[in-house]
């Protein structure tokens, strides 16, 4: 019997597709699963363009470093300017500290992306692809970075110009008599200094040594405008320096961060000269050789000795080496005469600590950094640090020098 109503059988699947049909919405909202790519794309896009626009703006300033001057002195002083002041309020190594602890990270962000796209079977494809282009992204972020905060100084013009230095071939004869009056100098500054039990100089607090480091970058600026900056970055010590000796790097300068790191695990008289060299970095110095005479005319002009010491001993190796290779016999001849015992037993206690690290890593690191400045111009590669032989040979003939020398 029937109530006078047709009777139809119910399927449930008819159901299903009727309620489908009859409510598009929720059809929308089952395809809602599939990760959208266009947060990552669009991070990725941008992140890219503004690396090629610094790479562009790069090769202008290589073939016009006036460009590349009024940028690092109105922009990247700036710009690092306000960056470096949080990192120097730290008192450790941010560099160190991310370069310890950030394999577990990257480990572990790794392990939980790959359990995540285990578990979840639904467009992985589509999943790895976004995840990529966010990684590709953060690489721009990266390079740009490096661009704005180092990358675009390698373009400006060099300091031997800045400085009207004129620079020209030496003979062995100049080299020798330059040899003498520098290793006269360091002996002169070196003899009041503390030694330890073994009569090596010796630095007993080294924050002490961080926080006057400035002073001597704010004299020597005031005798030559050129090395002037506003950028105030204070050097860290790398706790972990031991370790560090067998790559045979003495200083790091970290762009990303506008942080100079030393190594404070290396005889005690070339550290305040490793950190004037990696703050010439900071103040906006990309080239070794003008980093390196930037760094010693900041230690010969700062008011306490130890600094002047360090620049000092820093100028008659790099000036000795060049000797030694040109005329080893005059090279031992000025190392017995212009140098005194104090000195001596610095240089031989550097040259023993060093033997120790003489490893196959050292060669490596050397050849890392080696194509790291070819990259950036420095045709010369790791020779380019010998650079500041011609700058230091050409500055000494100047007036500032021979006041100095007196």
């Amino acid at each position: 019997m029937t109530n006078g109503f047709p009777y139809e059988t119910i399927n449930p699947i008819h159901l299903k597709e009727k309620a489908m049909t009859e409510h598009p919405i929720r059809k929308i909202k089952q395809n809602d699963s599939r990760p959208s790519l266009r947060a990552s794309l669009l991070f990725a896009g941008i992140a890219g363009l503004i690396v090629l626009l610094l790479l562009f703006f790069r090769a202008i300033a290589f073939q016009n470093p006036a460009v590349a001057d009024f940028y690092s002195r109105h922009i990247f002083e700036l710009l690092a300017s306000i960056w470096t002041w949080p990192i120097s309020l730290l008192p450790f190594s941010v560099t160190e500290a991310f370069v310890v602890i950030g394999p577990f990270i990257l480990i572990g962000l790794f392990i939980y992306s790959i359990i995540r796209l285990v578990k979840t079977n639904e467009h992985r494809g589509r999943r790895i692809l976004r995840v990529c282009l966010w990684v590709l992204g953060v690489v721009f972020i990266l390079l740009s970075l490096f661009l704005l905060l180092h990358g675009l100084n390698y373009a400006r013009s060099p300091l031997q110009q800045a400085m009207d230095l004129s620079v020209r071939r030496y003979s062995v004869d100049e080299l020798e008599d330059a040899a003498r009056i520098l290793g006269k100098a360091a002996s002169q500054v070196r003899d009041p200094l503390r030694e330890d039990e073994s009569g090596v100089l010796v630095i007993h607090f080294l924050p002490s040594l961080w926080r006057e480091a400035e002073s001597g970058w704010d004299a020597a600026s005031s005798h030559y405008p050129a090395l002037q900056s506003r950028v105030r970055a204070k050097p860290k010590g790398v706790l972990l320096s031991r370790y560090w000796s067998y790559t045979n790097i003495v200083g790091l300068y970290m762009p990303l961060l506008v942080e100079p790191n030393v190594h404070i695990d290396q005889p005690d008289f070339m550290i305040p000269v490793t950190a004037a060299h990696e703050m010439a970095h900071a103040r906006g110095f990309a080239r070794e050789g003008d980093c390196d005479f930037a760094a010693v005319l900041s230690c010969m002009y700062h008011p306490e000795p130890v600094w002047q010491y360090s620049g000092l001993i820093s100028s008659w190796k790099s000036i000795a080496r060049k000797l030694w290779k040109e005329d080893p016999s005059r090279y031992y001849l000025v190392y017995r005469e212009s140098l005194s015992p104090a000195v001596i037993r610095d240089l031989e206690a550097e040259s023993s600590y060093w033997k120790a690290f003489d490893t196959p890593i050292a060669q490596l690191s050397e050849n890392i950094n080696d194509q790291y400045l070819k990259a950036n111009r420095e045709e010369e590669g790791v020779k380019s640090y010998g650079g500041v032989v011609d700058l230091l040979l050409a500055w000494l003939e100047t007036e500032e020098a021979l006041l100095l020398f007196q």
